[in-house]
This record gives C-alpha cells, structure tokens and sequence, in this order.
C-alpha cells in the first residue's frame, strides 16, 4: 500500500516516512547526552536535525509542520557557535601544513572552542533544555496527518528542493557572496538529505521512472556540498584571525586563507 489509511493510522510511504522522522529524533536526543566526545556528539546532533528538517520540509505542505520546524531550527542554531568554534580549528590545521606560524592561532581557537562549550553546559547543564525543545518538536510531529502523505508528495518535494538548489546556484555564481555560497551549500545539503531520506522511504521515487534526474544525486550533492561547507569554514577562519586581538602574522595567514577560498571558488564556478 502507498500511504492509504485505515482510520487514521498510517501505512505504507506514510508509516516509512513517520517511522524515519522519529528515528532522526531519537539519533537528536542521543546525541544531547553529552559523553566521550562533546563535540562529535554536538557535530552528530546538528546533522540529525538537518536530516529531521530536511524530511519534514519535504512533507509540509501536506502536514504542516512548520512549528516543529522552527523548534529544531532554534535547537541547531543554538549549536552552531560550538560546532564553528571545532570546526576552526581543523581548518586550521588543514592550512597549517608544514607552517609553525599557525600553532600559535590553533592554541587560541582551541582555547575559545572549550570557553564557549564550558558557558553552553553551565547555561544548559546536560544540554536538558535543549533535549525538551527536540521532545516538544517530537510531539507535534507525532501529532501530524502522517496518514494522508502519498509518494506523490515526496516526488514534489523534490523537485521544489531542486527548484531551489536552481535558483540558489545561479545567483551564487552572478555574485559569489559568502551570504550567496552559504545559501547555495544550505539548499545542496537539504536536497541531498532529502533525497536520501526518499531513497529510504520509497525507493523507486530515486530509481524508476525519475532515475535520470536524482538517482545517483545523493553522491553529487555530497560532493558540492562538502566544497562548499570547506568555503564556509574558511570564511568563519578568516573572520576569527582578522578580529583576533594581538595576533603575529596576520597578514600572510589571511592571505593563506584567501588563496584557499581562491581555490575552492574556482572549482565551484567550472
């Protein structure tokens, strides 16, 4: 069956996509118990509320779910000072190579990445208000017409995402803005989840009669939207080093960064 009812209970595409959106749910609260690694764990909860995201923009227009929406968006962007504090550092570490004048700034970063995460557990010990936002986010989900979702959905998701991904490209590439570039790897990396998360639910929506234009975009889009997460981070890098307050070298280290950036931008407009 393809998402028909009976009553109310979903089935088929529906009970798929529902039971994905509580898995990414509970992979979310998992990872808010902070243990061992708080950064992986802070870097794992982030990229299950972008796949939770993903899914239920992908559904919305059929469930509105834009409350629980907003609440995971709250949820991550309250991560992303910590996430971009970590994310420096490595970097800046890819840079550093074989040049000793970067240890000193990995020192610093280093040293800012553990304040900010240090004030985030004092402020939110065991991150707990953060787990009761995802749990609120988690009941209205729940509470959602899951039984009225049809594969029909999912296939115009798609392909607004990919309307999306369109129009974000082509204004990066008129005017390769770090604003313009964030919002072109924004849209990449939601439509690549989406179309993972498709993959899973049904898979022939990916493999049948569109094959020709998302199967094997799970791959591409990962690959464009980890050159333009590195152009991001090397424009978070160089805002840190130019406000960073007594730092030697400046100069030749931002040009390091701008020659980098360089690069990837290159790359980005073949």
């Amino acid at each position: 069956m393809d998402g028909h009812v009976t009553g109310t209970v979903p089935t088929g595409t529906a009970a798929r996509a529902l039971a994905l959106a509580r898995a990414e749910a509970d992979a979310i609260l998992a990872a808010l118990v902070p243990q061992g690694d708080v950064h992986a764990s802070i870097h794992d909860a982030r990229k299950a509320i972008r796949r939770l995201r993903a899914l239920l923009q992908l559904v919305e227009p059929r469930l509105g779910l834009a409350g629980a929406d907003r609440i995971l968006q709250r949820t991550g962007d309250s991560l992303s000072a910590l996430r971009d504090a970590h994310a420096t550092i490595g970097t800046a570490e890819r840079l550093a190579r074989d040049d000793g004048r970067w240890e000193a700034v990995i020192v610093r970063l280093a040293q800012r990445r553990d304040a900010l995460l240090a004030a985030a557990l004092v402020q939110d010990p065991g991150f707990e208000r953060r787990r009761r936002w995802v749990q609120r986010a988690l009941a209205r989900i729940e509470a959602a017409p899951w039984h009225r979702l049809k594969a029909g959905d999912l296939r115009r998701g798609l392909e607004r995402g990919q309307q999306r991904v369109d129009k974000a490209r082509r204004r990066a590439r008129r005017d390769p803005h770090p604003d313009a570039l964030h919002r072109w790897r924004r849209r990449v990396r939601k439509l690549r989840m989406q179309v993972e998360a498709v993959g899973g639910i049904k898979p022939g929506l990916v493999s049948g009669r569109d094959r020709g234009r998302h199967a094997g975009r799970a791959g591409e889009l990962h690959a464009l939207s980890d050159r333009l997460g590195r152009r991001q981070d090397l424009e978070v890098l160089y805002a840190l080093l130019d406000g960073m307050d007594g730092l030697e070298d400046r100069e030749p280290l931002l040009a390091r960064i701008r020659e980098a950036g360089a690069r990837l931008d290159r790359s980005l407009a073949g």
